[in-house]
């Protein structure tokens, strides 16, 4: 009896397996800092302690940084005793929490200011353009300050903590042509003593509702996208009311492939609550040459949307070698779906509740 009364309160109070560690959030700013290389109004800003690898033989880092609504400032000053043109720094972000495709994204600056990092690392153009920064001379070096906005941030998690990596990495050139010696705040790719944390003021600001299978949320030029545990688009929100090219556009970028362009119809279904269904074309087309090429394959990704906001509710092949062309999607007023193919077979899906599922018995995923 007490035995069992024991392990009842054990396990009563254990914590989930998947339970974060609480990260203490980033303070936040009283009034918005005029970004001027002035580091003094980033105050009550957390200053990060610096491992061994932020000092070199000529210079030195250090990193602080402060929120406010839907904008993360960061300072960093850099010691230098000789500043040459080639000096620069890169700020690198990333949330380590947002997905396994996550990336983080690069923000570099020279003495004149924020530069255009190699396409591989650096954010996109949109993101650099909304990004505030000033360097300033100081009597021992550099102050850089930067204002990122959240349409400028990496993806971030959609529901868990905001966890965050900030790390500056400084490349010190300390003769004309020679080669740079470089210091880190994050020698081994992550924070001293591990991530800061952006309060969830962010996303009360922001007033996103991603679904529940949304795992990180990442900033387009046009909108917002959420991405699944699987790692792909599930669900997007758009900064106007959406059609079927601005969603291609939001959701696939350049990769949308137009209909037309590979012989296939463009696709106009509505269900039964007269909400549209639009679809985006992604892939290879396998009948690009005389004979069909069986490692290409067109993938059609259904998504309904009601104004701005849209979720996936099918993604399906359009064409591939066994199939053949995906010419006939037809859904019936009861919200029965149907994909013929120009090989004979037909494709039958119901739709349950927020999506599409197969509805023949066995029927397995292509």
């Amino acid at each position: 009896m007490l035995l069992t009364a024991a392990l009842t309160v054990v396990f009563a109070g254990a914590p989930p397996a998947n339970a974060e560690k609480p990260i203490k959030p980033l303070p936040a700013v009283g009034k918005e800092p005029k970004i001027d290389g002035e580091l003094k109004d980033l105050a009550p800003a957390t200053a990060f302690k610096m491992p061994e690898s932020a000092t070199g033989s000529s210079s030195k880092l250090s990193l602080k940084a402060a929120f406010k609504k839907d904008t993360l400032y960061v300072g960093v000053t850099v010691d230098d005793d000789k500043l040459l043109g080639g000096d620069q720094l890169d700020l690198t972000l990333f949330f380590p929490g947002s997905g396994t495709t996550a990336k983080g994204i690069v923000y570099r600056f020279g003495m004149d200011g924020l530069q255009d990092p190699p396409a591989d690392i650096g954010a996109p153009e949109f993101a650099q353009k909304l990004v505030k920064s000033a360097v300033t001379k100081t009597k021992t070096g550099l102050a850089f300050e930067a204002a990122i906005p959240a349409r400028a941030l990496p993806r971030f998690q959609a529901f868990k903590q905001l966890a965050l990596s900030i790390c500056a990495d400084y490349a010190d050139v300390d003769m004309d042509g020679g080669e740079a010696s470089k210091i880190t705040s994050c020698p081994t790719g992550e924070m001293e003593g591990g991530p800061t944390r952006i309060p969830d003021e962010l996303r009360k600001t922001l007033k996103l509702a991603p679904t529940n299978d949304v795992e990180g949320i990442e900033a387009r030029a046009t909108g917002w996208l959420g991405f699944s545990k699987l790692h792909y688009p599930t669900w997007a929100v758009g900064d106007e009311t959406l059609t079927n090219e601005s969603i291609a556009e939001l959701i696939a970028g350049e990769q949308a492939i137009p209909p037309a362009s590979v012989a296939l119809p463009a696709v106009k279904i509505t269900l039964p609550d007269n909400r549209p269904i639009f679809t985006i074309l992604t892939g290879k087309n396998p009948y690009s040459k005389d004979t069909c090429v069986s490692g290409n394959e067109l993938r059609m990704a259904m998504y309904v949307t009601k104004d701005k906001v849209a979720a996936r509710v099918l993604e399906w092949p359009a064409a591939t070698c066994k199939l053949g062309r995906a010419m006939r999607i037809e859904l019936s007023p009861e919200g029965s779906l149907e994909i013929g193919y120009t090989s004979g077979t037909t494709h039958h899906f119901a739709w349950t509740v927020d999506h599409f599922e197969r509805s023949e018995l066995g029927a397995l995923l292509p």
